[in-house]
């Protein structure tokens, strides 16, 4: 396969519009009767984050250790505002994420596959305990190892069945589960090269994608704080 990453620069748009929108209308305007369809679009934006980030692993970057720990420390500070807009009862979105791309760093640099079952087994035990306090829960925490799995291996169909299957069981109805499985099977055309994008989209600078998901929090906190007042 010929890696390209020609299709990144848009599936960062539409994951940070997509998110974006959600939040705002769900919790600035509760009531609106555009609630259902934005949380329905807003279902594309996990999968294509962590389709971004398993692909970013893989291909992108020379220090995954680093990589990891930098999205955690993003879900630190956006995790205040989060408590205020969504739930004080679960770790964001960013923990789900940093901690799926850092069992995939641990798993791949232990050689010995003894090694590798025993360290995949007690990461399984540790994800069922902590599941009800991080967002998506147990398939959200899959989800990046599984995009690993089936970039790793785009000519194996058998690779690409655990992120289906997980992308089907980060959502709760069956519309926004065909969007999350939708999406995860258009992003592993896009990266196995069965599908292409061609029109140059700009990509969005580093410190905007680092300091958007707490700074949209934040504006979100402030705007509900000004509705209620």
């Amino acid at each position: 396969m010929t890696r390209t990453n020609t299709w990144v620069p848009l599936a960062q748009w539409l994951a940070i519009l997509a998110m974006s929108q959600e939040h705002a209308i769900k919790f600035i305007w509760p009531d609106s009767p555009a609630v259902p369809w934005a949380i329905l679009v807003g279902r594309i934006a996990f999968p294509l984050f962590a389709g971004m980030v398993a692909w970013h692993l893989l291909h992108n970057t020379r220090h995954p250790l680093r990589y990891g720990c930098r999205l955690l420390l993003v879900g630190l500070v956006a995790q205040l505002p989060y408590a205020l807009v969504v739930t004080p009862d679960k770790l964001n979105v960013c923990f789900t994420l940093g901690l799926g791309l850092l069992a995939v760093v641990l798993l791949v640099r232990l050689e010995e596959r003894t090694l590798q079952l025993a360290a995949g087994l007690t990461l399984v035990m540790l994800a069922l305990a902590a599941h009800p306090w991080i967002e998506y829960g147990l398939p959200g925490l899959l989800l990046v190892p599984a995009f690993a799995l089936a970039f790793r291996y785009p000519r194996h169909t058998a690779a690409a069945l655990p992120l289906l299957f997980a992308s089907i069981l980060i959502n709760a109805t069956p519309a926004r589960m065909v969007v999350s499985l939708a999406t995860a099977v258009v992003l592993l055309l896009l990266a196995n090269g069965s599908l292409s994008w061609r029109i140059p989209v700009p990509a969005i600078p580093r410190p905007l994608r680092l300091s958007w998901y707490p700074l949209h929090l934040l504006v979100i906190t402030l705007a509900t704080a000004g509705i209620t007042s």
